[in-house]
């Protein structure tokens, strides 16, 4: 996808961008939970912190001046864990435990899925081949 500059005047226009890059939103997603809750995930990943359950509650409480839903934050953090983006371990959460920046980090997780599509694909493509 293409990072258009009216994308890059806001944090949210951004974190949008990037949870549509990866696959995390559909283009027509109303919903803005998942945006806020993935902003309030990069400041604490990019400042090298890995939170609770309830501070990424707290923070959610404090940016968006709304009491979130409990259940709904525990589902969108599951679904991140299932897609691989989200890691947890005694109650707190990180993409890795090593000292990389965020834009490292989720590259790495992303090159290696690829890496693992393209080697399928290519051992379809070598079957067909015979």
């Amino acid at each position: 996808m293409w990072l258009a500059d009216e994308v890059r005047l806001t944090r949210k226009s951004m974190v949008r961008w990037v949870a549509l890059s990866l696959g995390l939103i559909s283009e027509k997603e109303s919903r803005d939970l998942i945006v806020d809750l993935l902003d309030v995930l990069f400041e604490f990943f990019a400042k090298g912190e890995e939170p609770t359950t309830q501070e990424i509650l707290d923070r959610l409480k404090a940016k968006t001046s709304e009491e979130p839903n409990p259940k709904a934050v525990y589902y969108h953090l599951q679904k991140l864990m299932d897609q691989g983006l989200l890691q947890r371990e005694k109650g707190k959460y990180f993409i890795s435990r090593e000292n990389k920046r965020l834009s490292v980090a989720v590259k790495e997780l992303y090159l290696k899925e690829v890496n693992e599509s393209l080697a399928e694909i290519t051992k379809a493509l070598e079957m067909l081949e015979k």
